[in-house]
C-alpha cells in the first residue's frame, strides 16, 4: 500500500481550487510541476483547474486512482474516504485539520475515518498533515524547491516540517523524502521508517517527533530499521508546557523525554536536544567515514584549538597522544615556536602548504581528525578545504572560520567531507555518531519467582513487611529488620542484632518517612526508649533495622504508558531530587546495561571515588533484580531509596511499591 502512496500511477486532489491562496490549489500546482503520472483535480463546480480538466467526484473519473489527497472541510472527509474506497483507492493523504487535536467532535470524526479506512483497506497519512515529497513529486502545500538527495525527513509537526524544508533549500541539502505525519491515525512513524529503510534513495532518516504512537512496536521494530541506516530523532514536548502544547497540537501524548531517550538508545537511534545538533548531523552522516571517539585537533589558531579541546572534554570524547616518532616528524615542518602536541598548532603563519605537509604526516593515524582553519593573511579557508579534499577517507572533519567559509564548506561537501562553521558543532556531531549503541530488542517474558504472586494478590500497595520479603525473593539484600509494636519487642530485637540501629515508622501504605519525621538514626541503649515512644505515637508500628554505613543509591521503577516497565538509578537519599542525575533503562536490564546506567548517572563514580571500592557487582545485581521484579509482577511504581552499598554488598533499606 505504501508503494501506491509514494509511487502512484495516478493522483486525485479532492478539494482542488482555482483560488491560488487555497491549499487545494497549491497542492495541484506543486504536483503538476513535478509529477509525470495522471493528475485529477476534483471540484464540484469548476470545469478546469490550473489547465487540467476538473472532475466533480472521484466516481466521474471512471477508473481507479492510486492516491487520493483530501483537502476539504472536516465534515466532508468521511464521505470522500467512502467514495475513494468504493472506487478502489487504497492510499490516501488527509490534509484537512480540525480533528482530535481540536475537540471531541473532531475526535469522533477521526474515529469514523478510521472505520471507513479499515472497511476498504485504505492506508492513509494524517489527518492534519502537510503531505509528502518523493523523488518524483511534491504533494505538499509548501513552496520550497528542494533538491534531490539521500536524507529523508519525517516530521510529526507540519510547521517543523516546513522549517526543515526551508532549511534544506537554503543549505542545498538534498532530500530523498519528506513526510509530514500529522495525527498518525493510521500510518505512524514506524510504518514510514520501514518504507524508508528499504528505499535505495535514502541514506539516513531524520525525524521530528512529539509522541510515540506505539511504544511496544517502537522497541520491537525500530532496531531492524537502525540496523539498515541511521535514524536521528529530535523530540518536542519535553517540558511541562511543551507537553501541554503537544496535546493541543496533534492530540498526542508527549511522554517522558528521559524514557524516550532510553528507548532511542536501546533501539540504536540517535537523539539530539536541539535543532542545531539535529541539522548538524546531516553533514557527518552523509559522509561514508567511520569516525572514532579518539580525536586529533589540527589548527592554525591556538585559541581555537583550546576551545575545541574543551568541547571534546565536555562531550566525554578523548584526545590522542602523539608518539615520539610522530613528534619528531612534525618538528621538521613546524616553526620553532610550535610544539608538536594535541591540539597541533601549525602557527598563525601556516600556509596551505604547511597544512598539506601536516596532513600527509598524520593521515594514517587511527583517529578522527578535526582540522580547524582561521582565515588569516597567510591562508584562506578555501585553500585548506582544497587540501583536505585530497584526504577523503582519512576520518577528517573540517571547521572553516573566515569570510570564505561558505565556499570552503561547499568544497568539503563535494568531496564527501563533513564541514562546520564552529568547532563545538563538529565535536557534538562526532559525539552523537560515535555514541550510537548497537540496536537491542527487548524480549519481555514474565516468570514470577515462586511465592511472589502471593504477596501482591488483591493489593494496590505493599506494606513494609511484604516489600522487604519480596526483595529477598528476588535476590536483593535487606538489612536485618523487624516490625514491632511494644517497647519490650524493640529492646529484644535490638539486643539480638546489636547497636547502632535505625528506627522508622512502619506503614501499610507507601509514604516518605523522612518528611513526617519518621526516621531516627544512631540509636543505642541510651536513646532507644525515647526514640521508640516518638515513633510509635505517629503510626502504631515501628520498623527496626541494623544501621549500615555506605554509599546511598536510588533505584526506581515504573510502568510507562508508552514503553512499559522501566528502571531508574542515581545518587540516593535526599540527593535524588537535588542532583537529578538519573539514568533510565528499559526492562529487561542486562548487567552491561546496569553498569552503563550507573556510569551515566555518576553512581559508579560515587562507588569508586578515592579508591573506596564499594560493591559495584552487588549494585548491578540489585538493578537487574528490580528489573525482573517489575516485569514479572506488573508493578506500577516502586523505589528503593536508599539502597546502601557497602564494600561487601548492597542493601535495600527503604522501599515503596505501588501495584
Amino acid at each position: 500500500m505504501l508503494e501506491e502512496m509514494f509511487n502512484p500511477n495516478s493522483i486525485a486532489v479532492v478539494g482542488a481550487s482555482n483560488n491560488r491562496e487555497k491549499i487545494g490549489n497549491i497542492l495541484v500546482r506543486n504536483i503538476k510541476t513535478s509529477y509525470r503520472g495522471k493528475l485529477y483535480p476534483i471540484n464540484l463546480k469548476e470545469p478546469e483547474i490550473e489547465g487540467l480538466k476538473a472532475y466533480s467526484s472521484l466516481k466521474e473519473i471512471g477508473s481507479k486512482v492510486d492516491l487520493v489527497i483530501i483537502s476539504v472541510p472536516r465534515e466532508a472527509v468521511v464521505d470522500v474516504m467512502m467514495e475513494a474506497g468504493e472506487a478502489g483507492t487504497r492510499a490516501a493523504v488527509i490534509i484537512t485539520s480540525g480533528f482530535r487535536e481540536v475537540d471531541e467532535k473532531g475526535k469522533e470524526l477521526e474515529l469514523k475515518i478510521m472505520e471507513v479506512a479499515k472497511k476498504y483497506s485504505i492506508r492513509f497519512l494524517g489527518p492534519n498533515t502537510m503531505g509528502f515529497i518523493t523523488p518524483s513529486f511534491n504533494a505538499t502545500f509548501a513552496y520550497e524547491d528542494v533538491k534531490q538527495g539521500n536524507i529523508a525527513i519525517v516530521a510529526q509537526s507540519g510547521g517543523m516540517g516546513a522549517y526543515m524544508l526551508d532549511w534544506a533549500e537554503k543549505t542545498k541539502t538534498g532530500l530523498s523524502y519528506f513526510v509530514s505525519l500529522g495525527n498518525q491515525t493510521d500510518l505512524n512513524e514506524i510504518d514510514i521508517f520501514h518504507f524508508l529503510a528499504d528505499d535505495l534513495n535514502t541514506k539516513a532518516i531524520f525525524s521530528y517527533i512529539e509522541g510515540v504512537a506505539d511504544g511496544e512496536r517502537f522497541l520491537a521494530e525500530v532496531p531492524d530499521i537502525t540496523a539498515k541506516k541511521p535514524v536521528v530523532f529530535i523530540k518536542g514536548g519535553t517540558g511541562k508546557y511543551g507537553a501541554m502544547a503537544v496535546q493541543t497540537h496533534t492530540g498526542s501524548i508527549a511522554g517522558s523525554i528521559e524514557l524516550f531517550r532510553a528507548a532511542v538508545k536501546t533501539v540504536g537511534g540517535i537523539l539530539v536536544d536541539n535543532l542545531d545538533d539535529f541539522l548538524n548531523l546531516v553533514a557527518i552522516i552523509q559522509s561514508d567515514e567511520k569516525f572514532l571517539s579518539d580525536i586529533l585537533v589540527v589548527t592554525n589558531s591556538g585559541g581555537h584549538g583550546v576551545l575545541t579541546t574543551d568541547e571534546i572534554e565536555r562531550q566525554s570524547l578523548s584526545l590522542i597522544n602523539l608518539t615520539d616518532s610522530m613528534k619528531t616528524e612534525l618538528r621538521k615542518i613546524l616553526p620553532d615556536q610550535s610544539t608538536p602536541k594535541n591540539p597541533l598548532d601549525l602557527s598563525g603563519d601556516a600556509s596551505g602548504e604547511r597544512f598539506m605537509m601536516a596532513m600527509d604526516l598524520i593521515k594514517g593515524l587511527e583517529c578522527t581528525k578535526i582540522v580547524l582553519v582561521q582565515e588569516l593573511a597567510t591562508v584562506s579557508c578555501v585553500e585548506v578545504a582544497k587540501v583536505l579534499a585530497k584526504f577523503k577517507g582519512r576520518k577528517i572533519v573540517g571547521v572553516m572560520m573566515g569570510k570564505d567559509s561558505e565556499s570552503a564548506l561547499r568544497i568539503l561537501s563535494s568531496a564527501g567531507i563533513p564541514g562546520y562553521n564552529f568547532p563545538e558543532d563538529a565535536v557534538k556531531a562526532i559525539k552523537h555518531i560515535v555514541n550510537v549503541r548497537p540496536p537491542v530488542k527487548k524480549i519481555r517474558i514474565s516468570e514470577p519467582v515462586k511465592g511472589s504472586l502471593d504477596f501482591i494478590k488483591g493489593k494496590s500497595t505493599l506494606s513494609d513487611e511484604f516489600s522487604f520479603k519480596l526483595m529477598s525473593l528476588y535476590g536483593i539484600r535487606v538489612p536485618e529488620w523487624d516490625i514491632v509494636s511494644t517497647l519490650d519487642e524493640a529492646k529484644s530485637f535490638c539486643n539480638k542484632i546489636g547497636y547502632p540501629v535505625v528506627m522508622k515508622v512502619s506503614s501499610d501504605q507507601p509514604i516518605h518517612k523522612t518528611e513526617i519525621g519518621g526516621v531516627i538514626m544512631n540509636i543505642d541503649e541510651s536513646n532507644l526508649e525515647s526514640s521508640f515512644k516518638t515513633l510509635i505515637s505517629k503510626m502504631g508500628k515501628v520498623m527496626i533495622q541494623k544501621q549500615l554505613n555506605g554509599v546511598e543509591v536510588f533505584l526506581g521503577g515504573l510502568n510507562d504508558a508508552s514503553f512499559g516497565p522501566s528502571i531508574l538509578t542515581g545518587p540516593g537519599g535526599i540527593y535524588v531530587e537535588v542532583l537529578k542525575s538519573i539514568s533510565y533503562g528499559l526492562v529487561p536490564i542486562s548487567e552491561n546495561e546496569a553498569l552503563e546506567m550507573m556510569t551515566e548517572s555518576k553512581v559508579l563514580s560515587l562507588l569508586q571515588a578515592r579508591k573506596r571500592n564499594y560493591d559495584v557487582d552487588a549494585t548491578i545485581r540489585a538493578i537487574t533484580g528490580m528489573s525482573r521484579m517489575i516485569e514479572d509482577l506488573g508493578i506500577k511504581e516502586m523505589d528503593i531509596n536508599p539502597l546502601i552499598v557497602t564494600q561487601d554488598d548492597a542493601y535495600a533499606v527503604d522501599i515503596r511499591i505501588v501495584l
